[in-house]
């Protein structure tokens, strides 16, 4: 394989493929990589303020009495949805930091939400970007308490005296451990230490006092008067968070099918190692 085929191959695993001006050069692997590496960090996506979503949160739409003008501003609300999606799309198209972007589409299939709020999605888009090259604990912690994921696993619900279990089973399940490396009680106990956890009418992330428990949990062996801190700290030093983190990675931009079991083996130990940071110095 010559050198642009090489640099061809390079670019479609690390972004979404290789500019033509670039092709029809033939420069070492070494400069390609170095070409996809951000030199510094991008502008963030801003399709919405924080006024527009004031004017056009939930609490102000409840004051509205008329039903037509509710409809008129939920409407606009869907449109400023599809300039967000258009405009990151945009993004991935003409970026100057291509593997930033693909590792950010990686982290949004991963930290998946749904959710009809252009600007909770659009402050989770911008958290991802900023750690998307980072450490992994950096980017969980940052999901965790981001308004679009509290709003979509429920818990802006989770209190005291009803804890709601949604984000503590799938904070495991799905972001970090994988099914079958924590008991129910696991459970149980991390949704207690993240009672308390919300946002407010700003879209801002706010830890409630009040509404959490603070009594003693038992949580994957160890126990202790847990916030929902202490949790992801807990399961950053699992090496199994590791070791899916790292399948996950090896399987989207190395290979699906073909699968090195060893290579992955060796990926997961240097990045529990590293304390999960898997930026690039």
């Amino acid at each position: 394989m010559d050198l642009r085929e090489k640099n061809k191959l390079l670019y479609a695993r690390a972004g979404f493929g290789i500019p033509m001006a670039l092709y029809c050069r033939s420069m070492p692997v070494a400069d390609t990589v170095a070409r996809l590496f951000p030199k510094s960090v991008p502008p963030e996506v801003a399709i919405i303020t924080p006024e527009e979503w004031t004017d056009n949160s939930p609490k102000t739409l409840k004051q509205i009495g008329d039903e037509m003008q509710r409809k008129e501003m939920r409407k606009a609300f869907r449109e400023r949805t599809q300039d967000l999606n258009r405009q990151w799309m945009q993004d991935m198209v003409n970026s100057d930091y291509p593997l930033l972007e693909k590792t950010t589409l990686f982290w949004h299939g991963h930290f998946a939400t749904r959710l009809d709020n252009p600007y909770f999605d659009q402050q989770l888009l911008n958290v991802l970007r900023q750690n998307a090259l980072g450490n992994f604990g950096d980017l969980l912690k940052a999901v965790s308490k981001s308004p679009a994921m509290l709003q979509f696993l429920n818990n802006q619900q989770n209190k005291k005296q009803h804890p709601n279990e949604n984000f503590a089973r799938e904070v495991m399940e799905l972001f970090t451990l994988g099914r079958g490396h924590y008991t129910e009680d696991d459970i149980k106990e991390a949704a207690r230490a993240f009672t308390g956890w919300g946002y407010d009418d700003d879209g801002n992330f706010i830890d409630r006092p009040k509404q959490h428990d603070d009594g003693e949990k038992i949580f994957l062996g160890k126990k202790g008067n847990f916030t929902g801190d202490d949790i992801l700290d807990i399961i950053l030093t699992q090496k199994q968070t590791a070791t899916f983190i790292t399948q996950k990675v090896y399987r989207y931009f190395v290979s699906d099918e073909h699968i090195d079991e060893q290579h992955v083996k060796a990926l997961a130990a240097d990045f529990y190692k590293s304390n999960n940071d898997y930026r690039f110095n």
